[in-house]
């Protein structure tokens, strides 16, 4: 079972993360060469360490899902924007199939966010069931000073040994460093380094939430082409609607939490797509349940969980706030609100490698609904964000999801007893309309099938919100994706 720990405590733990919680392809993905702009640089495996294993590596065992796990230096020479040049040693940890089969041929560089001074691989933890059941690669990038030199957490403290040789020059470096990591995530063999082992990489993902979203959009803007070394784009919140010039090239995927609202109108651009997920906070527990249970144990000491403890823990981290009394929806900007952010980023994942492999973009979402004055989100009685794209939690509530209070986290409000059933006078009720929202999400190619029957089945805990309630939770099976 998931390691739990006293709220006051899991406060002190999570605070600091209150900062965080910041036409077709031009070709197909894997044919066309790194451009000549984006050196290879040179990679080199670390020595054991004190540790005897990386800073932040996974915090559970990876045998059961057929994934290994390897920490790579890499060191070159990288460019500033301004021309100056300054050698650089940063480091990658590669998550990976271990049997091509088992492969998809796509690899996600997550730039982890470092605004607390510590990594924080934001995109590797919310998307990682699909992750591990789609057959991704998936790469934790120290892209940023900050997570490689300084206190509090960071690898040169944490393990001095290991990682002595770690150099960083400083940001204005950090996105040449980026591309050039792509680049040699992308090759087969760097030196007598197979990044990749056995797997053959068709595919790049940028990835990067909040502050290291911004990062990605200047990349973006620099290079709309990827740099000949970056296929696709996740840009995860953060920021308002992005307008790109000159016209993309390769496919953008932009989400937004109601704390990143915008009145602006989506960008027309046919290789940019732009999901406001309504309900959804900027940090959300899904990922701070993972990091206090999860992450933390492991930096501490403690061995990485097995696939029950995994299975226990996201368990745990994917409330959606259908429970009457859970003491973590009041930890405010400590856990962060509860809703599944994770299901707009398992499809957006989905989808944009669809688009990258065959031209097909996701479907459009509407934008958030605003008041008279064109600046106040518009917001129902229950105190939810209108507008957006709307999954299953939002379109049948049970909770209000105040994802803007308590700076970046959010906390998420059950109904009480009498409003539950005023809204729904049986348990069968909640059910028989949630199963219609979720038809509809999936049908409208926002909600993984797989995710669907996760949303339902969770749904089931509602039944305990009635007391003295006979009715069945009922087994779902989801219509066509899409469809």
């Amino acid at each position: 079972m998931p390691r739990r720990l006293p709220v006051a405590l899991l406060s002190l733990v999570l605070l600091p993360l209150a900062a965080l919680l910041p036409t077709s392809p031009s070709g197909a993905a894997g044919t066309k060469p790194p451009a000549d702009r984006v050196p290879l640089p040179v990679l080199s495996e670390p020595p054991a360490g004190l540790q005897g294993h990386p800073l932040w590596d996974s915090w559970h065992e990876l045998e059961p899902f057929g994934y290994t796990e390897q920490e790579w230096f890499v060191s070159g020479t990288a460019t500033a924007a301004d021309g100056s040049t300054a050698p650089y040693t940063t480091r990658v940890i590669v998550t990976r199939p271990q049997k091509r089969k088992d492969f998809n041929g796509s690899v996600m560089l997550d730039w982890v966010n470092v605004t607390a001074q510590f990594e924080n691989a934001v995109d590797s933890l919310e998307g990682r069931e699909e992750l591990l059941r789609s057959g991704w690669a998936f790469v934790h990038v120290s892209a940023q000073a900050a997570g490689v030199c300084c206190i509090p957490l960071t690898p040169k403290v944490w393990d001095p040994v290991r990682y002595a040789a770690l150099d960083h020059p400083g940001d204005a470096y950090a996105d040449d460093m980026y591309l050039q990591i792509a680049r040699a995530l992308r090759t087969r063999r760097v030196g007598d380094v197979r990044p990749m082992g056995p797997l053959k990489v068709r595919r790049v993902v940028a990835a990067g939430q909040s502050q290291s979203a911004g990062r990605l959009a200047g990349i973006v803007r620099a290079h709309p082409d990827g740099a000949g070394v970056i296929d696709g784009f996740l840009v995860h919140g953060g920021l308002a609607g992005l307008d790109y010039e000159p016209r993309l090239e390769v496919p953008v995927m932009q989400l937004n939490s109601d704390w990143a609202e915008s009145t602006g109108e989506a960008d027309d651009d046919p290789l940019y797509r732009l999901w406001d997920v309504a309900g959804s906070a900027h940090a959300g527990l899904f990922i701070g349940y993972q990091q206090v249970f999860g992450s933390g144990p492991r930096v501490a000491g403690l061995p990485a969980m097995d696939e029950q403890g995994y299975r226990d823990t996201i368990e745990a981290a994917g409330d959606y706030g259908q429970m009457q009394v859970n003491p973590l929806y009041a930890v405010c900007t400590a856990a962060g609100a509860s809703f599944p952010m994770r299901y707009a980023v398992n499809t957006a994942l989905r989808e944009l490698d669809e688009w990258i492999r065959t031209g097909q973009a996701p479907r459009p979402a509407p934008r958030f609904e605003f008041e008279a004055d064109g600046e106040t989100p518009a917001r129902d009685a229950d105190g939810n964000v209108l507008g957006g794209l709307r999954l299953p939690p939002i379109e049948v509530p049970v909770a209000t999801y105040r994802s803007t209070d308590c700076q970046l986290g959010g906390i998420t409000v059950p109904f009480d007893p009498i409003t539950l059933q005023q809204r729904y006078p049986t348990f069968a009720d909640y059910e028989r309309q949630l199963r219609k929202a979720t038809d509809r999400a999936v049908r409208r190619g926002w909600l993984l099938p797989v995710d669907a029957r996760d949303q339902m089945r969770r749904a089931c805990a509602v039944e305990d919100r009635y007391p003295g309630s006979s009715d069945e939770c009922r087994s779902y099976r989801p219509p066509r994706f899409g469809g």
